[in-house]
């Protein structure tokens, strides 16, 4: 077995300390109530009541030999439903096509912000099923916004490399096939930053 072909898998949980954030309830604007209901619990911060963060990115930090990002999914679709963005947190891989569909029978308008909050896109969705196509060659995190319903966000990374994971509702995430190395490990969380 060669050194290159040294792979290990990284597994774990992110947990908080008590005391545990309660939910946060979003009061919905009295003119979008009647198609989106008059609140919802923010999906920003999901916190299990044993203390378990969902939609925590986690990943690898180091210098890896070159390697091509082979995708989980056949298609990464970006799902406007029910007047939130689904899911709220999504990994691609760089350079992946990214369909944002609208299921909603309502207008939404979709705009994309890099993290220096420079508006990469501003697209209307009028109708119901329709998909718009977007491709991102440059690696970091997205924020998407509904220009219509303002509660309505996302985050999507654009991953550099393979070695990302994001946790589930337990808290728990697994990355597979490691090359051997010295590495730090890197977690973010939209609310809690880097943690």
């Amino acid at each position: 077995l060669s050194p290159a072909a040294l792979a290990y898998d990284l597994e774990g949980e992110v947990k908080l300390d008590p005391p545990f954030p309660e939910p946060e309830h979003l009061e919905i604007p009295r003119e979008h109530a009647a198609d989106c209901g008059p609140s919802i619990i923010s999906p920003k911060l999901k916190v299990s009541p044993e203390g378990f963060v969902a939609n925590a990115v986690v990943k690898i930090v180091g210098e890896f030999p070159e390697v091509k990002i082979v995708p989980k999914a056949k298609q990464f679709t970006l799902d406007q439903t029910a007047c939130e963005f689904s899911p709220h947190v999504l990994l691609i891989p760089q350079g992946t096509e990214l369909f944002i569909l609208n299921s909603d029978d309502m207008l939404h308008n979709v705009r994309a912000f890099d993290k220096e909050t420079e508006m990469l896109f501003n697209d209307a969705m009028p109708k119901k099923g329709q998909v718009l196509k977007k491709r991102f060659e440059k690696p970091g995190r997205l924020i998407f916004r509904c220009g219509v319903h303002h509660w309505m966000h996302a985050v999507v990374v654009v991953q550099e490399h393979p070695y990302f994971a994001l946790t589930d509702e337990r808290g728990h995430f697994k990355m597979e096939g490691i090359p051997e190395g010295a590495y730090k490990v890197s977690v973010w969380h939209e609310s809690l930053g880097e943690i």
